[in-house]
């Protein structure tokens, strides 16, 4: 099982690299402004961001579950 983080930008994966998920696959979606518990990061595969453009920092939880799940579908 691969688990995955997705999380307002930092030094992570960008999510448009993302390939579809080939398995069982857990994915964790950081709060807007503090992201994953840092207790949990010891825990992840791989971080990663959804790249966005403009001035907005973060994405509705339910846009940002959504578009992680058609990208990890290959749908994206």
């Amino acid at each position: 099982m691969r688990i995955l983080a997705f999380e307002p930008p930092h030094d992570h994966a960008e999510g448009a690299r993302l390939p579809a998920a080939r398995g069982r696959t857990v994915v964790l979606l950081g709060h807007e402004s503090t992201g994953i518990p840092p207790e949990a990061l010891d825990h992840l595969d791989a971080a990663v961001e959804i790249p966005m453009v403009g001035h907005g920092q973060s994405l509705n939880v339910a846009v940002a579950g959504s578009l992680v799940l058609y990208k990890l579908a290959g749908l994206l």
